[in-house]
């Protein structure tokens, strides 16, 4: 599920039109040593956890101009060279005029108040329940985030370079993913994977599940709730708009589940075994493999600068075609 949004918020995913040099890497060191993390007080908010834990630069490295590794050289931040390209200066991503989207389902670099952990925060369950707006999270990224509006109406001319932009950045993402940010992609599902295996955090998924049912409600997975009501709210909808409207009848319905989600994430200590969890295997991980990270950070930088060269030749050989949002590659992309 996708929010399309007219002001370039976030994009995760794309396309390839630019190949990278650089050979893929090769998989990571993935042996980590379960830690016993008792229970744990849970985080004020899911990107609060995020923001101290190890990972989170390398996740966010090609989506965040403010990640700490590669400043301002996010593939949003292409938007800004590329419209200039055209003959369009000054076009951010905050404009709205180049398209993107954002998948939000939440990842290891930004997060909604929902996932593997529940929901976080009984107070935005009971206001927004999972139609809760991804601006906070973003921002964290320096990615923006504050806009959520139509885009501009564009003289044609414009929009054609717009729409260029888009893909070329759609395409850029894509080669990205499958070069110098293959084993960060890879070891960010490893970390994925060995959290949700790890046995605290297994008990205190079958305590949430439990609770989840005392209270009227079958649901496996706590990861898989807001996917289910956004199916619900939406009708299975694949791509949403800022305007796009829910009855109030299903409104209030996936506001029920969100506040049970809550509660119930709250009782069982969810969130926090989840990512104290998490946190010591970022850890882990990202200390067993400093030398490829440090080595896949230069090589993305290499290619977001030899992309920069290509603008010009790239907006020639572009078509201006319809926005398509990209298929998610990973747990890096969100």
């Amino acid at each position: 599920m996708r929010i399309r949004t007219g002001v370039g918020v976030l994009a995760c995913c794309c396309a390839a039109l630019t190949a990278c040099t650089a050979a893929a890497p090769a998989g990571p060191a993935n042996t980590v040593t379960t830690p016993s993390v008792g229970t744990p007080p849970p985080p004020t908010s899911g990107q609060a956890a995020l923001s101290s834990e190890a990972f989170t630069p390398y996740a966010a490295l090609g989506l965040s101009s403010d990640d700490g590794l590669a400043p301002g050289e996010s593939q949003y931040t292409l938007i800004g060279p590329c419209m200039s390209a055209a003959g369009y200066p000054g076009v951010t991503v905050n404009d709205g005029i180049v398209p993107t989207s954002i998948p939000i389902g939440g990842g290891l670099a930004f997060t909604q108040p929902w996932g593997g952990w529940g929901y976080l925060g009984t107070a935005d369950a009971q206001q927004y329940g999972f139609r809760f707006p991804p601006g906070a999270a973003l921002t964290a990224l320096g990615v923006g985030g504050g806009g959520f509006a139509q885009p501009p109406s564009l003289p044609a001319a414009e929009q054609a370079a717009a729409s260029k932009c888009g893909t070329i950045i759609q395409d850029f993402a894509n080669a990205t993913q499958k070069g110098p940010l293959a084993g960060i992609i890879t070891l960010g599902n490893d970390i994925t994977t060995d959290v949700q295996h790890a046995p605290a955090v297994t008990a205190a998924t079958q305590a949430w599940t439990a609770c989840m049912a005392r209270n009227g409600y079958s649901l496996g997975q706590p990861q898989n709730v807001w996917s289910k009501e956004f199916q619900s709210m939406y009708g299975g909808q694949h791509s949403i708009t800022p305007t796009t409207t829910v009855s109030s009848a299903a409104n209030q319905a996936q506001i029920a589940v969100a506040v049970t989600d809550a509660d119930c994430t709250a009782a069982t200590d969810l969130a926090g075994i989840y990512f104290a969890v998490q946190a010591s295997y970022e850890q882990q991980l990202v200390t067993a493999n400093q030398q490829a990270l440090s080595t896949a950070v230069s090589q993305y930088r290499a290619a977001y600068a030899s992309e920069l060269t290509k603008l010009p030749a790239l907006l020639g050989t572009t078509r201006a075609q319809p926005f398509r949002p990209a298929k998610s590659a990973s747990s890096h992309a969100g």
